[in-house]
């Protein structure tokens, strides 16, 4: 086997691992709709249900994680961006801290809050956009492999993306300090979506990852 062959198939098999990282990260975030749909329904066993599946994904990822770093010390300077890879491994790994953040805060929010239909819309806006973006990073790192041109251009989309979350992370917040009726519900609500506005940061951090990936590829 050629230097060329072996590098070739030592990237496809790293790629191959961060890309199943990255779809646990996908099915975890499409876990948080899950959550808040229990919430509003006041549905506690859907609510414990949606937390350990998030639960359950972190786990696969770190899992995967082991094995992509295992991997790589395999291949040794066979694979001249490992770093790279690496990086990016650790870009979307960082996603789930954000995620369970964005769990536990769902399921602290009260019942009235969830169900209020100025707040519930907000935040299904905003999930509904963050799983958007989530789902144009995992295609982009899907792309990796197969067209690393097409890599590039979902990560442009998910900072295309990332910019609405945080334009309508701003108008949220600026409507729960109008609209709040009590303190509780004030820090509650805006502690919920800093979180998904943090979320959405990571995955920037991810996307830019991905892209320095794809130029090395």
């Amino acid at each position: 086997m050629s230097g060329q062959e072996g590098e070739t198939q030592a990237r496809r098999r790293t790629v191959v691992v961060l890309q199943d990282e990255m779809r646990r990260v996908l099915d975890a975030t499409r876990v948080l709709l899950e959550e808040f749909n229990g919430l509003t329904k006041g549905d506690k066993t859907e609510v414990s249900a949606a937390l350990e599946k998030v639960k359950q994904a972190e786990a696969d990822v770190m899992t995967l994680r082991s094995a992509l770093i295992r991997e790589l010390s395999q291949v040794g300077t066979l694979l001249v961006n490992r770093e790279d890879v690496l990086r990016a491994a650790f870009a979307v790994e960082g996603i789930f801290g954000h995620i369970n953040g964005v769990a536990f805060k769902l399921s602290q929010l009260p019942k009235s809050s969830a169900k209020n239909k100025k707040y519930r819309d907000a935040i299904l806006d905003l999930l509904g956009l963050l799983i958007d973006g989530i789902s144009k990073l995992n295609e982009s790192i899907r792309a990796l492999s197969l067209n690393p041109e097409q890599s590039i251009q979902m990560s442009t989309q998910v900072q295309q993306i990332e910019s609405s979350i945080d334009s309508n992370y701003r108008d949220v917040v600026a409507m729960v300090m109008r609209t709040a009726t009590n303190v509780k519900e004030l820090i509650t609500v805006k502690e919920v979506v800093e979180a998904i506005e943090d979320c959405s940061d990571a995955m920037l951090d991810a996307a830019d990852a991905s892209t320095i990936l794809a130029l090395g590829m």
